[in-house]
């Protein structure tokens, strides 16, 4: 709040009910201030660095690089392969192969180890190994290039070169060994694929050679007979039925029966056995003329057991036979028709299991082919890893690693520092500025009163021991703002002091400003009203055997209980601890005829009341004085305590009441407030101190 804005004192607190967040200002101010602190953090974590590094022995660098072939890989692929340098497998076998089981510096325990150790030993000896070879391993991409350097940083710088090569040479083994190892389980899965296509090809080949088997006797019969033999009968059918025809037609013609000798017939029948015996060596059993021919001899016997025949009955047997012939011929027809259908139906599984068996040979040669290629892809294929160089024995130690110790302990400093500081600037809740008081309080802020206490000496005497002093100067402005600011002449006469909690130094500032009147002339007195915890009469050096309490009580005059003997002119009236009676005592009419009474014979009146968050006393003596000071301690009251008790002032719509900030750390406060300078005018001896210190 800006004092010259034409509203009442306090009239912001009524509206108020609590203070929320930081003013990013107030501690942006407050950051400023101490930006020394963080540059101080980096200037001490720079010189630990040193200070290590001085008590530890320079590190030597040593750096093989290798290049990945971008053809066969991607940035992915480089990536990958850095992490491959770093893992477990590769670093065990350096550490095997270099022997880091025995070397002392790998080996030995740190305190944090040695209490972390793992129950399993030889686990927590390699785990440890690995560690610290991690550590000293550092792999990183060269920017723009598929190189990847391998750097490693130890004391001796012999092993620094030996251990670099030895996880080059590592790493290269790893991915020959990991070549060989894809090249084993490609062979693995061709050697079982084509294991698989023998065992299907072998199976194939025996059901097709039992197929050929089971059907060799059909596959006889119907080669000799299948293709010529449905000529022939369809033929000798056609043959028959003429025959027939011919008979029907000699049937009718024909009246008369002839006789056939029996010889004849004989002689037929030992003509057709021949014949059969004939046809019997030449076809087989079911050839159709070995069939006819014992048909032909089953009707000559038949024919023979009669005696006689006529040869009308002739024909018609010859009919009869010619008929039945027909018939055998039209069977015997159908039947190598239906064989042939067989045939086909044969022809067609023995195409299907020799296309099998053509398939999976065909197959087992591809992937024979395949094999051989991809075996000779391998033995001839370039390395995707390339050795850009071998790392060489360092000649002087690693500064660039050094300067890098040395800030990264500075910054740590730097941010530790500055994270104090904002975490200062955040957590201080209290008042560090007038602007800031008014703003957030309401009310008019008469004086910021430094804290220049002199060693050894009572804050209250020390405008006494140098007058000229800054803090008097103060008082001094204090006393004048009460008079201007008061539309009396002379001022405010009866001025009452309090604050938010005890130890806030109003006491001293009640004594000190009565001193600083008391020097100009004035007749000053100052009473002790705080009933509950006085200490008027600690800052004066006397007793209180007789005061405030006496007076109230009845029991003694205002002249009895006023000492009028203090060196510096100041008169004062002490008090006893009555907090039981104190509200009772101020509240009696007694109080009031007392402070009028004060006005009349002095020419200012200071009360010095109790604290006014948790007691009433203080604004109960409002309502009988012209003013009341409220004391603001720096940087230390906090702020919300401080508004919660002044907003019980402006709730009972009391507006004389004004603000001082005391305790002020000059130094910051004239870094803030360009006001604060006039403290400094015609003080030589003061000015040029606080001028340095600024």
């Amino acid at each position: 709040m800006n004092t010259h804005e034409t509203r009442q004192n306090g009239s912001i607190l009524r509206t108020r009910t609590r203070v929320t967040g930081h003013d990013f200002l107030t501690v942006c101010r407050f950051i400023e201030r101490r930006k020394w602190l963080p540059c101080l953090g980096f200037v001490v974590g720079s010189l630990v660095a040193m200070a290590i590094l001085a008590l530890s022995p320079p590190l030597y660098s040593a750096s093989s690089r290798i290049m990945i072939d971008t053809h066969q890989s991607t940035d992915a692929t480089v990536v990958s392969e850095m992490q491959i340098i770093r893992s477990t497998p590769v670093l065990s076998k350096v550490a095997g192969t270099l022997g880091l089981y025995k070397d002392p510096r790998f080996v030995r325990e740190g305190l944090f180890e040695s209490i972390m150790t793992s129950s399993n030993a030889e686990n927590a000896l390699r785990a440890r190994v690995l560690f610290r070879l991690d550590r000293m391993l550092h792999v990183q991409r060269i920017d723009g290039t598929s190189i990847i350097e391998l750097t490693v940083r130890h004391p001796n710088p012999e092993r620094a070169a030996q251990i670099a090569n030895v996880v080059l040479s590592a790493y290269r083994e790893r991915k020959m060994d990991e070549r060989f190892e894809q090249s084993r389980q490609i062979g693995e899965w061709m050697n079982r694929q084509i294991d698989a296509l023998k065992m299907e090809t072998q199976s194939a080949k025996k059901r097709l050679e039992d197929f050929r088997i089971k059907q060799e006797a059909n596959i006889g019969r119907l080669s000799d007979a299948g293709h010529g033999s449905m000529e022939a009968l369809q033929k000798e059918i056609l043959v028959t039925q003429d025959k027939i025809k011919a008979l029907e037609a000699r049937l009718k013609s024909r009246k008369s029966d002839t006789a056939v000798p029996s010889a004849s017939l004989k002689a037929d029948e030992s003509r057709l056995v021949n014949t059969l015996d004939g046809l019997l060596q030449r076809y087989g059993e079911k050839h159709p003329k070995v069939l006819e021919a014992r048909r032909d001899i089953a009707n000559v016997r038949a024919r023979m057991s009669r005696k006689t025949v006529s040869t009308s009955q002739l024909i018609e047997a010859e009919i009869a036979k010619a008929n039945r012939q027909v018939d055998a011929l039209q069977s015997e027809l159908e039947a190598i028709s239906k064989n042939m259908g067989e045939g086909s139906r044969f022809d067609m599984q023995l195409q299907a299991l020799e296309a099998e068996v053509r398939s999976n040979e065909r197959l087992q040669e591809n992937l024979l082919l395949k094999y051989q290629d991809m075996v000779t892809q391998s033995e001839f294929q370039e390395e995707i890893v390339r050795v850009v160089s071998m790392a060489t024995i360092p000649s002087k130690p690693d500064m660039q690693e050094r300067v890098r110790f040395t800030l990264i302990f500075g910054f740590a400093g730097f941010l530790i520092a500055f994270s104090s500081v904002v975490i200062r600037a955040l957590w201080n809740t209290g008042f560090t500025s007038v602007d800031q008081l008014e703003s957030l309080a309401g009310y008019p802020v008469f004086a910021a009163v430094p804290n220049a206490a002199m060693k050894g000496v009572a804050i209250h005497h020390t405008i006494i021991e140098k007058p000229a002093a800054i803090m008097a100067e103060a008082l001094r402005s204090l006393r004048v703002a009460l008079r201007l600011r008061s539309s009396e002449l002379r001022g405010p006469r009866v001025v009452a002091f309090t604050s938010t909690l005890p130890d806030e130094g109003k006491t001293s500032l009640a004594v000190m400003l009565a001193m600083i009147a008391a020097k100009s002339g004035e007749r000053v007195v100052v009473v002790d009203c705080d009933l509950r915890r006085p200490s008027l009469h600690k800052a004066f050096g006397i007793g209180n055997a007789r005061g405030l309490q006496d007076y109230l009580s009845n029991n003694a005059g205002l002249d009895d209980a006023i000492y009028r003997r203090d060196p510096s002119g100041v008169h004062v009236v002490t008090a006893k601890s009555v907090p039981t009676y104190s509200l009772t005592l101020l509240t009696s009419g007694r109080m009031e005829q007392m402070v009028e009474a004060l006005r009349e014979q002095y020419d200012l009146v200071i009360l010095d009341a109790p604290s006014s968050l948790a007691f009433a006393d203080a604004r109960v003596l409002a309502r009988m004085v012209d003013q009341v000071l409220y004391v603001v301690s720096w940087g230390r009251t906090r702020r919300q305590g401080v508004l919660n008790s002044l907003k019980a002032y402006a709730d009972m719509g009391y507006e004389d009441l004004a603000l001082v900030l005391n305790k002020v750390d000059l130094r910051e406060y004239l870094r803030e407030s360009a006001s604060a300078v006039i403290y400094q005018y015609g003080y030589e001896d003061e000015g040029d101190r606080l001028s340095a210190t600024s």
